[in-house]
Formats: structure tokens, C-alpha cells, sequence
């Protein structure tokens, strides 16, 4: 039997282990690089995201600009996002591209891409930058919006009536003239259609707001009324990106319904109040004309004939479905009611109405504006159903009114923008 060498097997252990050693720590060295490096990436990812996703949707909001101040927009946005540092290589190279989808809305695509230096797989030549991309897609969806504007006479004494037409005039030119649909409607002692919903719609809806003639009550149950009408006119195809949005701007409470009475033929009539007093007066639903009080020949006396409703001495509560008297508080208490039941009505259809409102002055009821709006805020916030917003411009009549109508409106037309990008 030969025997092997003992002192010569342990020196070729001993050679092995040190090679053995040298590449473990080159492994270790190149698992070290890189997960450094890869680190650096990661990081450099998600502020590339921030950035292009910030890009993205500045893009979309300013389209109704025209795609060329778009996709500057987006690029001075992408900027601010994504600073330069000594870990570029170079500055992030942007790509802004817009194209529609099959319902001819417009897509708005934005990608990035960052060529960063890396600190331990330089060693190897090929990955001495490493490129990082991201990018982000919005399809700007089709906007169907009525305006539901007060005209009432108080308007004149707070600055609203000053202040209204140019925040409407900016607030429409946020949006898309040739794939948005707008209507505006405006009440008083009556309700009624200023600008049907169509295409188009920005000098009509300029041409109006300046039109209004300030005086009257408060129907805001009928703005509300027409405005669902408007928006249900149209129609939303299964897969469709569309938002439908009612926007409500008042300077007080809504003081006024509408019934049908008998006197003796079917008569529909408004009731309600002003601002101020206490008594009930009755109006011409078609042109708010003030048809007077309660006399002694009965409710309302309608017109100069003696052709009244004799005998008719309450109205049905849409509350409760109680009979009540003409008075102010019962009448006011229905207004409220009637509203918010529309606005309500509004949110739980598909797909459901955004509703945002807008107080100005400091006669508004604002608790009443956010449940209107459905907003966080409100006592009534309902979670499932889609989320308002109540903003309000207090400083009426001040010489700072007309700039903060018109910043309150941009802060609905942000959130109305924000909602279009899915």
C-alpha cells in the first residue's frame, strides 16, 4: 500500500483556500457593486416617475391651450420634477405624443428616459451608465358640464354680478371646445336654459353670463332641475371615459319651489320669498314676474284677473308629503330639500354627476352648499357616491371680490380637470 504525503496535501489545501478566497470576494465585491448601482437606479425611477406622471398630466390639462403649449407645459413641469445631478450622465431625454382613441378623444402619452453613472460596474466598460425609463399614459376624457348660475337681485349689491362674467368667461376656456359638451343655466324667480349643451359652446356661454339681468328670488330647485336635464341629454357609450359634472354658484339661500295648483285648471306657479322679509310671493315660471302675495280672493293670485285660486290655502311638502301652509320657513325648508334631493338624484346615476358648488358672500348657507357638493366636509359626506367639492369667494363685496370669484372658479376647473385623466 503506498501512503500519501500528509505535509504535501496540506500546502495544495492551502492553495486552494486563497483561490477559493479571491473569487468569493470577487463575487461579493460584484454583488456589492451591483446592488449599489442598482440601488442608484431604484431611486432614480421613482423620481423619473414623479416627474413624467407630473408631465403627463399637465399635458392633459392644458389641451384645450393647443398641443404645442401642452407639451411645452409638460416639458417646463417634467423640469421642476426632475432635477439634474452629478448622478446624470446627461440631461433626461422627454417625449410628449398625443393621439386619440376610438372614441376620438385625445391620449396623452409621455415618456423618459434617464442615463445615469454608475460607480462600481464602470469597471466593466459596458455599464458605465446605466439607462432608466418610465413613462405614463392619460386619455383626456370627454367632459359634459352644466353651469347653473344666480341671477337674483342681490346679486347687484354684493359685486357678484361684476364678478360673475369673467370668472365664467375664464372658467369655460379651461376646457375643450371641440371634444367637451357645456351648458349654462341660470334662475332667479324662474329657471331657464341659457345655452343648450353642445360642442362649441364657448362665446355662447360668454355671450350670456355677460347678458344676465340681476333681480328676483331664488329658484336654485329648477336650476338644479334643468341642469340634470341637460347633462342626461347626453349620452355616454359603454367604455367611454366621460365625466358629467353640474357646477352650482349662488350668492344666498334658495328660497323658491314649483307646484302645480288648481285654480280651477292645472296652473304651475313659483312660490317662494327674497333675501329678505317674511312673506310668500307667487311667480311666473316662464319669466319670474312677481304675481304679488295672499289677498283676500285666495292663493296666488296668479295674474290681473280675477281668476284666482280660491280655496287653496297649502302646497304638498315634497319632505314628508305633508300639507303646509304658505309660509317662509315651510317654503325654504322644501327649496333645501327639493335641491338636495336632485343633487342627489344627479350622484346615483352611471355614471353619477360630480357636483360642485360655490358660495358668494357671507349670506350663503355653506353647510347647505356642502351637502349639495357632497363634500368631505358635510355632515352628510356620503364616501360612495361621487365626491364635490364647496368652495366660497367671502370677500363679496370687497375691491378683492372679482379676483377671488374668479380663483375660486380655477379651483374648480383644477379638480373638473384632474377628474378627466383615467
Amino acid at each position: 500500500m503506498n501512503r500519501i504525503p500528509h505535509g504535501r496535501s496540506r500546502k495544495h489545501d492551502r492553495g486552494q483556500v486563497i483561490i477559493l478566497l479571491a473569487i468569493c470576494l470577487t463575487v461579493l465585491l460584484m454583488f456589492l457593486a451591483l446592488s449599489i448601482d442598482v440601488g442608484f437606479a431604484y431611486v432614480t425611477r421613482a423620481k423619473l416617475s414623479k416627474a413624467v406622471d407630473a408631465a403627463c398630466l399637465e399635458a392633459m390639462k392644458n389641451l384645450s391651450l393647443g398641443q404645442a403649449t401642452a407639451r411645452t407645459l409638460a416639458q417646463n413641469t417634467f423640469n421642476a420634477n426632475y432635477p439634474t445631478s452629478g448622478l446624470d450622465a446627461n440631461p433626461p431625454q422627454l417625449a410628449v405624443n398625443f393621439t386619440t382613441d376610438s372614441y376620438g378623444q385625445t391620449m396623452v402619452t409621455v415618456s423618459a428616459t434617464a442615463n445615469i453613472r454608475t460607480f462600481f460596474m464602470r469597471l466593466v466598460p459596458k455599464y458605465t451608465t446605466l439607462a432608466v425609463s418610465n413613462s405614463a399614459e392619460a386619455t383626456r376624457g370627454k367632459l359634459i358640464m352644466t353651469l347653473v348660475l344666480d341671477r337674483s337681485g342681490s346679486m347687484t349689491s354684493n359685486g357678484g354680478s361684476t364678478a360673475l362674467p369673467p370668472a365664467v368667461t375664464t372658467f369655460v376656456n379651461y376646457f375643450d371646445n371641440t371634444d367637451d359638451e357645456v351648458a349654462m343655466v341660470s334662475y332667479a324667480s324662474s329657471a331657464g336654459v341659457d345655452v343648450a349643451i353642445n360642442y362649441n359652446f364657448k362665446t355662447p356661454i360668454t355671450n350670456a353670463v355677460n347678458a344676465l339681468k340681476f333681480s328676483g328670488g331664488t329658484f336654485g330647485p329648477g336650476g338644479m332641475t334643468l341642469a340634470k336635464a341637460q347633462n342626461d341629454s347626453v349620452t355616454v357609450q359603454p367604455g367611454q371615459n366621460a365625466v358629467k359634472v353640474v357646477v352650482y354658484f349662488t350668492d344666498g339661500h334658495v328660497n323658491e319651489i314649483q307646484d302645480t295648483f288648481n285654480c280651477p285648471a292645472a296652473k304651475l306657479i313659483n312660490y317662494g320669498g327674497y333675501d329678505t322679509g317674511s312673506s310668500v310671493d307667487f311667480f311666473d315660471p316662464t319669466n319670474g314676474t312677481d304675481w304679488g302675495g295672499v289677498d283676500s280672493h285666495g292663493y296666488p293670485p296668479y295674474d290681473s284677473k280675477p281668476d284666482y285660486c280660491t280655496g287653496v290655502t297649502k302646497f304638498t311638502s315634497a319632505i314628508d308629503g305633508s300639507s303646509k301652509s304658505f309660509t317662509r320657513s315651510n317654503v325654504t325648508a322644501d327649496a333645501d330639500y327639493r335641491a338636495l334631493q336632485t343633487a342627489n338624484a344627479m350622484r346615483t346615476e352611471n355614471p353619477g354627476m360630480y357636483v360642485y358648488a360655490i358660495g358668494l358672500g357671507s349670506s350663503v348657507d355653506q353647510a347647505f352648499l356642502k351637502q349639495i357638493a357632497n363634500d368631505p366636509s358635510s355632515t352628510t359626506y356620503d364616501p360612495t357616491q361621487p365626491v364635490g367639492m364647496a368652495v366660497f369667494a367671502t370677500n363679496c363685496p370687497s375691491s378683492q371680490c372679482t379676483t377671488q370669484l374668479q380663483q375660486v372658479f380655477q379651483t374648480i376647473a383644477s379638480r373638473i380637470l384632474l377628474r378627466l385623466a383615467q
